[in-house]
């Protein structure tokens, strides 16, 4: 079977950023199929384009997967006008090279932005090729709750874009019970939807990671280690650490740690130097290999959105991270990933907006390290159990030979 991976973002091991749809092609081409990759330059490094320098269009191969990258530059911190603009040329491009990819069996889109469903759609409809629409995010909800976009007419054109992606697709994958459920209200019609969330690099990501170097040359050696890492944009909500670190400033054994990149980034820096903060160090962005090692020197995860409800659908891959390294998670909102962190026993939730209850949170934990061990075994375990990419990129396969066979 040669399937059509659509995915603007697409990233190799070579990079700092999610490799869910890297890894899924990986095994498919083990599987015995042949994986096609369309998607931009955005995400990908100097190693993965070196066989491609100077190409318009950079075609190479990588773990089996053949990769058509258009020169489609993407940054976080572009504003609206710009990121719009990179939506729409991908967008464009794509589906000039849809029609023109020879022998595609079936098409796997993945969003955001949403607008990757435009070339889906196209193959569907002009060459009759099934397609399955996966939903990492809800667009337009996140975006509009955010205040990014106000304008009417720009939403109602992006609902019905959402609509037109729902249906033409022969199947749904969401990310989080909630995006699903979310999904099937607004449906017209049955379709089915499998819930694929993101999976845990057990290999990569694992409790045996050694961390005790990283704690020495941070000085963190008798320090209780809070940490947050990845991205650092309003979505993100790291006052609530910022916070954090505040309510427990007159105790030195707490420490908070920041790890990443984002618009919010140097405002949290300029926050901490006003608030003389001792206890909160935020940290440039290091390669995926690298951060493991701190992950290993932290004592407990830390995952925070801002106070919007829709937030709380979020699959995010850093929590799927800290699964797998073994750390016990504390949550500054509820959701689906709070039921499971219960139901696992890995971890805890709160309301979201609710400060108070996060800071208990990371008191009790801190004074309870038998909890916190048992935490740790329950986290690696469902990590391996549940959440193994094995698992989900198998998962994933056999939606998309299923509607290859409608």
């Amino acid at each position: 079977m040669h399937i059509l991976y659509i995915h603007q973002y697409f990233a190799t091991p070579h990079g700092n950023t999610g490799t869910r749809s890297f890894e899924f092609a990986k095994r498919w081409v083990s599987a015995g199929h042949r994986v096609t990759m369309l998607t931009s330059t955005a995400q990908l490094t100097t190693n993965d384009l070196e066989s491609a320098e100077g190409q318009r269009v950079a075609k190479f191969t990588i773990s089996g997967i053949d990769v058509v990258a258009l020169n489609v530059p993407y940054d976080q911190r572009m504003g609206f006008v710009r990121r719009t603009w990179a939506f729409s040329v991908f967008m464009f491009l794509a589906c000039w090279n849809v029609l023109r990819i020879p022998k595609v069996d079936v098409i796997f889109a993945t969003s955001t932005p949403l607008t990757i469903a435009v070339p889906a759609v196209v193959g569907h409809l002009l060459r009759r090729i099934p397609y399955v629409f996966e939903v990492r995010d809800l667009w337009p909800d996140v975006p509009v709750a955010l205040g990014y976009v106000r304008n009417r007419v720009i939403i109602w054109m992006i609902k019905r874009l959402e609509l037109m992606a729902y249906r033409f697709a022969d199947a749904i994958v969401a990310l989080s019970p909630g995006v699903a459920q979310l999904i099937e209200k607004r449906l017209r019609h049955k379709i089915k939807i499998d819930i694929i969330p993101n999976c845990c690099d057990t290999e990569l990501f694992s409790p045996d990671v050694d961390g005790t170097s990283i704690r020495e040359a941070k000085g963190w050696s008798d320090s209780f280690v809070c940490m947050h890492t990845g991205a650092m944009g309003v979505v993100n909500g790291l006052d609530s650490i910022l916070n954090a670190a505040v309510h427990f400033r007159n105790e030195p054994a707490i420490r908070f740690v920041l790890i990443g990149g984002g618009k919010e980034k140097q405002r949290l820096r300029e926050e901490v130097d006003r608030r003389g903060l001792k206890n909160l160090d935020i940290l440039d962005s290091v390669p995926k290999r690298t951060l493991v090692s701190y992950m290993a020197a932290c004592d407990l995860a830390l995952m925070t959105v801002t106070s919007v409800p829709v937030l709380e659908h979020n699959s995010a891959n850093k929590f799927f991270d800290y699964l797998s390294m073994g750390k016990p998670v504390v949550l500054n909102y509820s959701g689906w990933q709070r039921e499971l962190l219960e139901r696992i026993d890995a971890g805890c939730g709160c309301p979201m907006g609710d400060d108070d209850a996060f800071f208990s949170a990371i008191e009790a934990l801190w004074n309870e390290p038998e909890t916190r061990a048992r935490m740790s075994t329950n986290a690696r375990a469902a990590a391996e159990n549940e959440f193994s990419r094995d698992r989900m990129a198998q998962r994933a396969l056999e939606s998309l030979m299923r509607v290859k066979k409608l």
